[in-house]
C-alpha cells in the first residue's frame, strides 16, 4: 500500500472512530443524567406522597410500559437503519418520506395505545393491580403514549442520519421536566388525597413527553437546512404504503424479542423460588431471594447505558456502509463498535466479578450478598450481545438476533432449572442461568457477523489478556488488603483499571490514533 493510500485510510478510520465514539458519549451521557435524575427525585417524591402514593405510582407504571412497547417497540431502530441507507446515498426524497410513513404508523399506534389504555384503566386498576384508585395514575399517563411515539420518529431520524445530539438533548429535556412537573404537581395535590398526588406525579411522565417532543420538533425545523441535497428527478419516493410495510417488517423481529424478554424475566420469578424451596428453603426466604436477584439485576443493568449507546450507533452507522457497498468502511466500523465494547466491558465484568459483594451493600445496605459476583461474566456476554444486535440490524439482519437470542433464552431456562436445585449454588444458579444464556446469544451472534462480513476479532486478544492480568492483581490485593466496601469498591476498582488501560497499552490494544480521535472529539464543538 503507498504512502498516499495509508494516509486515506487512516484518516478514514479515524472519521469512523470520531462518528461512534461521539455518538456514544453523547447518547451514554445523557443516559447517565436521566438515571440519575429518575433515582435522585424518587427521594423526595416518597417523602411527598409516602408509600402508599408510591405503590399506587407503581401499579400503574408498568401498565404504561406495557402499552408502550406495544405501541413503538423497534420502530426507532427501524426507521434509523431506513433513513441511513437513503442518507448514504443522499436520498433527501427517500429520507422525507420514511419520516412521513413512520409519523402516520406512529400517530395511528400511539393515538391507539392511549386510547386504549384510558378506556381500559378503570379495568385494569381494579381487576389487574386490585386497587381502584390506581386508575388516576394510569389516566395521567396514558397520553404520554402518544406523545413518546411521535418522538421516536424525530429520534429515529435524527439518528439515522448519526445526528445523536437531538436524541440525547430531548432525554434530558424529557426527564428534567418530567422529575419537575412530577414534584410540584404531586406536592399541589397532597390534600386532594393520595390517589391524586400519586395522579400528579404520574403526569410529569406525560409532560416530559410533550416537552421532549417539542424540543425535537424545533430541532427539525432548525436543521431542514443541513440535509443532503439531490436533484428531484434522480429518485423517486416509494408510495407510504410500501414503506410502512417494509418499517413494520423490520420491526416484527426486534418487537418479538422485546416481548420475550420480561417474559424470561416472569419465568425466573417462578422456576427461582419454586427450585429453592425444592431444596429446603422456607416461602419467606425464597421470596426474599427473588428479591435479591431482582436488586441485583437493576445494578447488572447499568453499566449498559454505554453498551446501548454503541448499539444505537452502530445500526445506521453500519445501514449507511452496508448500503453503498465500502466494504473496508464497513469492516471498520464494525471493528471499531465491537473494540470499544470490549475494552470497556472486561474490565466493568472484572470489578463486579471481583467487588460484586461490595457493591451490592454499599447501594443497598446488606453485607455478604454475593450474587453480583456471579453475574459478572454475564455483563460483558450481555453488553456484546446488544452491539453485535445492533450491528446484525445494520446489516438488515433483524430476524438473526431474536433466532439467537431465543436459542439462548432456551439455555438460560434449562442452566437456572438445573443449577438452582443444587444446594451448593441455590441463588447463584440462576446467576449461572443468565451467564450462560447471554454467553451462547453473543457468541451465536459474533458468528452471525463472521458468516456476513469478513470480521476478525484478533482485536479482542489485548483486551482480554489484560483483563486477566487485572482481574489477578485486583484479587491479590483484595486478598491481603482489607478495606472497608467503599474504599476497597473505589481504590482497587481505580487501581485495577488504570493497570488495565496500562497493560492495554502496552500490548498495543490502545493506539496513538485513539488518543488522537478522543482529542478530536473533545475539541469538536458540532
Amino acid at each position: 500500500m503507498n504512502p498516499d493510500a495509508k494516509s486515506k485510510n487512516r484518516i478514514a478510520k479515524m472519521k469512523t472512530s470520531n462518528t461512534i465514539l461521539k455518538g456514544t458519549i453523547l447518547l451514554t451521557g445523557a443516559g447517565l443524567i436521566v438515571k440519575l435524575l429518575g433515582a435522585a427525585y424518587r427521594i423526595p417524591l416518597a417523602r411527598l406522597i409516602g408509600a402508599e402514593g408510591m405503590g399506587l405510582y407503581q401499579m400503574a407504571y408498568p401498565v404504561y410500559l406495557i402499552f408502550l412497547s406495544l405501541s413503538t417497540a423497534g420502530l426507532p431502530i427501524a426507521i434509523s437503519k431506513m433513513v441511513a441507507e437513503q442518507a448514504a446515498k443522499k436520498n433527501l426524497p427517500g429520507m422525507k418520506q420514511i419520516f412521513k410513513a413512520a409519523l402516520i404508523l406512529l400517530t395511528i399506534l400511539g393515538v391507539i395505545g392511549s386510547l386504549t389504555m384510558l378506556l381500559t384503566s378503570s379495568w385494569l386498576a381494579n381487576r389487574i393491580v386490585a386497587d381502584s384508585r390506581a386508575v388516576y395514575a394510569m389516566w395521567a399517563l396514558a397520553p404520554a403514549i402518544f406523545f413518546m411515539s411521535l418522538m421516536s420518529v424525530f429520534r429515529g431520524y435524527f439518528q439515522g442520519q448519526q445526528q445523536m445530539g437531538p436524541s440525547a438533548i430531548s432525554q434530558v429535556v424529557e426527564q428534567l421536566v418530567r422529575v419537575a412537573v412530577s414534584l410540584i404537581l404531586a406536592s399541589l395535590l397532597l390534600n386532594s388525597g393520595v390517589e391524586h398526588a400519586s395522579a400528579g406525579a404520574a403526569f410529569g411522565a406525560t409532560a416530559g413527553g410533550a416537552a421532549g417532543l417539542l424540543f425535537l420538533i424545533i430541532t427539525a425545523f432548525r436543521k431542514r437546512g443541513s440535509e443532503p441535497r439531490t436533484t428531484p428527478s434522480k429518485y423517486s419516493p416509494e408510495k407510504l404504503l410500501a414503506v410502512i410495510k417494509k418499517l413494520l417488517r423490520f420491526t416484527l423481529p426486534i418487537a418479538a424479542a422485546v416481548i420475550i424478554m420480561p417474559l424470561l424475566q416472569a419465568l425466573d420469578s417462578i422456576i427461582v423460588p419454586s427450585k429453592l424451596q425444592s431444596i429446603g428453603y422456607s416461602v419467606k426466604s425464597a421470596t426474599s431471594m427473588l428479591g435479591v436477584l431482582g436488586n441485583a439485576w437493576a445494578v447488572l443493568y447499568l453499566p449498559m447505558i454505554v453498551t446501548s449507546a454503541i448499539a444505537a450507533n452502530m445500526v445506521p452507522a453500519i445501514a449507511a456502509s452496508g448500503n453503498v457497498r465500502i466494504k473496508p468502511e464497513l469492516q471498520a466500523k464494525i471493528q471499531q463498535g465491537l473494540r470499544l465494547a470490549t475494552i470497556y466491558l472486561i474490565p466493568v465484568a472484572v470489578i463486579l466479578c471481583l467487588f460484586g459483594t461490595s457493591v451490592y451493600r454499599i447501594i443497598y445496605g446488606v453485607k455478604g450478598i454475593e450474587i453480583l459476583g456471579w453475574l459478572g461474566p454475564a455483563v460483558f456476554f450481555l453488553g456484546i450481545e446488544q452491539v453485535t444486535a445492533g450491528v446484525l440490524q445494520g446489516l438488515n439482519k433483524p430476524h438473526l438476533p431474536l433466532v439467537n437470542f431465543i436459542v439462548g433464552a432456551m439455555v438460560k431456562i434449562m442452566t437456572t432449572l438445573i443449577a438452582t436445585g443444587f444446594p451448593g449454588l441455590n441463588l447463584a444458579g440462576a446467576a449461572l442461568g443468565t451467564v450462560c444464556g447471554s454467553g451462547i446469544t453473543a457468541t451465536l451472534n459474533l458468528i452471525s457477523i463472521k458468516g456476513l462480513t469478513p470480521m476478525k476479532l484478533d482485536f479482542m486478544t489485548a483486551s482480554l489478556i489484560a483483563g486477566t492480568l487485572m482481574l489477578a492483581g485486583s484479587w491479590y490485593l483484595k486478598r491481603w488488603f482489607h478495606f472497608s466496601d467503599l474504599v476497597e469498591f473505589l481504590g482497587l476498582s481505580l487501581a485495577g483499571a488504570l493497570f488495565y488501560l496500562l497493560v492495554l497499552w502496552i500490548l498495543g490494544g490502545i493506539k496513538i490514533t485513539d488518543l488522537e480521535v478522543i482529542n478530536q472529539v473533545m475539541m469538536d464543538k458540532n
